[in-house]
Order: structure tokens, then C-alpha cells, then sequence
């Protein structure tokens, strides 16, 4: 679209003609994300309320649309844990960058990097990156408000250092595999648990609370837990699950703290890219 038939629509939007808006608003609606700077700019500069309400409208739309779009190239294609914990983010804060958020975890890898090595067991490389994450970068869960929405969202959790059990296990498992070791999540009801895995058998050497300063938990314990709170033992309890399920996993706590807070629009919105899964 050239720039003039785009000012031109854009100076259109506070129509009086419900007919004349609504054909501007599909046009621009057919642009892709390129046309969100102009739409911005007539925010600020334009005095109109109803032209700043309908253009901050379609600005939400249009950044909706490419998630949507960005979400489902995620599931066909990528499945990286920590972009698709990017996109929930970007939900919330579209002007986040993935290499702000990529930097911010790198610097913790660094601190680590020469610490680990060939020559430790996993349980000293574990302790090692318990004491980095948890007693250097001061990494808590944040029992006082554990459906606080900030919890939900990376570069909140990067900024504040407390979260849920699920994005404090996705720093984890970051920092864990870009040093080499074999730490991957698992599906586990109430507390999100980390596995160790034994590369030659893909069972686990040990578990891992993230959301109790990375302590150590053993099969034996797992099943004692499933016993005394009358839960039924699942083979997915005790194995490594994937990337997509986390992500499904944090949507869904995401979606019904909007149920709660009767954010109907919000509610919709993710539901639909639940639906892309």
C-alpha cells in the first residue's frame, strides 16, 4: 500500500459513516504489521479521541494477527522452548525483543560456563547452577501471589526474579541444555518437575523442584507424593515431556487468569491459540 492511500484511510477512521469505517477498517485489518508505525504515529499526533480509540483498535488486531500467525509457524515448525515462552510475552508486551530476553539468560549461562564440566557428576552440575540461579541471581517462586499475571511473562520474570513453577523450569532447562547437560521438564500435576536424564536409557537420573530452589527428588519420592495425595501413577509423571506441552501448559494458566478476572476479550483471544495446538 503506498503511504498516501494509507494516510488517506487512516485520516478516515473517525468517520461519522459506520459504513465508510468499517471499509477502512477491513483495508487496513488486509495490511500486515508494517502499516502499526503509521497507525501509532496518529495517536500521538492526531487531537481525535474517536480516531486515537479506533486506531489503537486495529493496532491490537493487526500485532493479534501476527502472533496468531507466529504461534502456528511455532508449532509447525520451530518448538524452541524458549521462543515459544517469548511469544506468550510478546502477547502482552509487543515491543519486547527476543534477543533482549536471549541476553539476559546468556549472561547467567556465562557465569556458570566455567564451572561445568566433563568431569563432574550431574548432581555437582546441578548444584552449581542451583547456587548460580537461585543464591547469586536470587531466583524465587513467588509464593505470595502465585497467580500474580507477571508471573506468566519471561521478561517480567527475568526483571522481578520470581515466577511460577513453569517459567522458573524454563529458565532452568535454558540455561541447563545451552551448557550441555540433559535437563528437559516434566508434566507433572500441581509442581512443574524437572528430569536429568541418562542419555543411554532417556530415564531419569534424578528429578529436580524447580520451585524449591532446584532440590534433588528421586522416583521413590515422586511416588510417595502421588500415594499420600491419592493421585493416580502416570508413565508421563516420571518422563520427559515436550516443548509444545509446556507451552500449552503456561497458556491455559494464562487463559483462566483472565476467566477470573472476567477479561472476556483476553480469554478469547488466548483460547484461540490454544485452538492452533
Amino acid at each position: 500500500m503506498k503511504q498516501t492511500e494509507l494516510q488517506a484511510l487512516i485520516s478516515l477512521l473517525d468517520d461519522k459513516d459506520t459504513a465508510v469505517y468499517h471499509a477502512v477498517r477491513e483495508k487496513l485489518l488486509l495490511c500486515n504489521e508494517s502499516v502499526i508505525p503509521d497507525l501509532a504515529a496518529a495517536c500521538l499526533f492526531y487531537k481525535n479521541d474517536l480516531l486515537k480509540e479506533r486506531a489503537n483498535e486495529i493496532i491490537s488486531q493487526l500485532r493479534f494477527k501476527k502472533l496468531d500467525e507466529d504461534f502456528a509457524h511455532w508449532i509447525q515448525n520451530d518448538k524452541n522452548l524458549l521462543y515459544g515462552t517469548f511469544l506468550i510475552a510478546k502477547y502482552q508486551y509487543p515491543e519486547l525483543k527476543y534477543e533482549d530476553v536471549e541476553n539476559k539468560l546468556n549472561k547467567i549461562v556465562s557465569d556458570l560456563r566455567a564451572d561445568i564440566n566433563l568431569y563432574l557428576t550431574g548432581l555437582q552440575q546441578i548444584r552449581k547452577i542451583n547456587h548460580v540461579l537461585y543464591d547469586i541471581h536470587r531466583f524465587s517462586p513467588d509464593f505470595s501471589n502465585i497467580i500474580n499475571p507477571e508471573n506468566y511473562f519471561l521478561n517480567k520474570v527475568l526483571e522481578n526474579k520470581k515466577s511460577n513453577d513453569i517459567l522458573i523450569a524454563v529458565v532452568y532447562i535454558y540455561i541447563s541444555q545451552k551448557l550441555g547437560l540433559p535437563v528437559y521438564g516434566v508434566d507433572f500435576p500441581g509442581n512443574f518437575l524437572l528430569m536429568f536424564k541418562d542419555e543411554r536409557s532417556d530415564d531419569a537420573l534424578f528429578y529436580i523442584n524447580p520451585f524449591n530452589k532446584g532440590a534433588i527428588v528421586t522416583k521413590n519420592d515422586i511416588q510417595v507424593f502421588l500415594k499420600n495425595h491419592k493421585l493416580k501413577q502416570k508413565d508421563t509423571f516420571f518422563t520427559s515431556c515436550s516443548n509444545t506441552l509446556i507451552i500449552k501448559r503456561l497458556l491455559n494458566f494464562l487463559m483462566n487468569f483472565y476467566i477470573r478476572n472476567k477479561n472476556k476479550n483476553k480469554t478469547e483471544e488466548i483460547k484461540r491459540i490454544l485452538n492452533l495446538f
